[in-house]
């Protein structure tokens, strides 16, 4: 006679069954549900449909989701040890200071570059916002949205933390990186239709996933030569963010110039590693 705790007991393993064969799948699929239901309040907030901001704490949990996310399908797949090394990686920091200048500074330049190229083919002069502003309020408006990165932003637990090394050990990097790209760009889909964020809506889907696809491999070359920190990927994509908001006004040309330099320097690292991009397998 079954009894109801072996019912139990079966449905529990079944279940953790199917997360182990299916790991990169059910974290996508938490992430999303948890994601996408505040980031579409947005959308339709922004465009008149609902008259009712979505509160903080939705907002926050967005943020949040791609962390939550890896940590809850890493506990599933093997419990609290886990979870120890997957956050772990935060306090991989001793890895050269080159990493460090890379992850803070790369995307400065990239964007610098973008414009300077726009202007130096004929372009008009884009307003700057850090233009005319202190170095010192430059640096502490750059220290704090570092900070506000690593508070909202769980992005680089999810991308780097849980799914790159999964998708390189059964694909290698270079095609792991594409299949990592496609999740990533996807997460951001909503915000094109989003009216109150007008960088989506001006640069437009094919370049933001040209940059997305780019970006996926240097920071697989970052994060494999930095022997897995997150802590350095993480200081580089609130780094993206925050030169984004310091240096570019969200036009496109620019935009699209800074996208034919990371993709010079994505190509630069695949053939130079060969196509390894930093990647030792176990």
């Amino acid at each position: 006679m079954t009894t109801i705790p072996s019912v139990i007991s079966t449905n529990e393993n079944s279940f953790k069954a199917f997360v182990k064969h299916h790991a990169l799948m059910s974290m996508y699929v938490l992430m999303f549900a948890l994601a996408w239901p505040g980031l579409i309040w947005e959308v339709l907030y922004s465009q008149k449909i609902v008259t009712l901001q979505s509160p903080v704490i939705v907002s926050l949990l967005t943020g949040w989701a791609p962390g939550i996310a890896a940590v809850v399908v890493t506990a599933i797949l093997v419990g609290r040890a886990g979870v120890r090394d997957l956050l772990r990686r935060f306090l991989i920091w001793r890895v050269g200071v080159q990493w460090y200048l890379i992850a803070f500074f790369l995307l400065a330049v990239m964007i610098l570059g973008g414009i300077g190229l726009h202007v130096l083919f004929g372009g008009s002069m884009p307003v700057i916002p850090a233009k005319g502003v202190s170095l010192l309020n430059i640096a502490l408006s750059f220290i704090v949205m570092i900070g506000f990165g690593f508070l909202i932003n769980t992005e680089e637990v999810a991308w780097r933390g849980f799914a790159l090394p999964r998708l390189q050990a059964h694909y290698g990097p270079l095609l792991g990186g594409i299949l990592l790209a496609i999740p990533e760009a996807l997460l951001h889909l909503p915000y094109f239709w989003n009216k109150d964020i007008d960088f989506y809506q001006t640069v437009g889907i094919f370049w933001f996933t040209a940059f997305s696809v780019a970006a996926v491999f240097i920071y697989t070359f970052v994060f494999n030569k930095t022997k897995g920190s997150l802590l350095l990927v993480t200081i580089m994509h609130a780094s993206q963010n925050a030169w984004a908001n310091l240096l570019s006004d969200n036009t496109a040309r620019p935009f699209q110039f800074t996208v034919a330099l990371m993709w010079m320097v994505a190509i630069a690292i695949i053939f130079l590693t060969k196509g390894q991009l930093g990647y030792k397998p176990e």
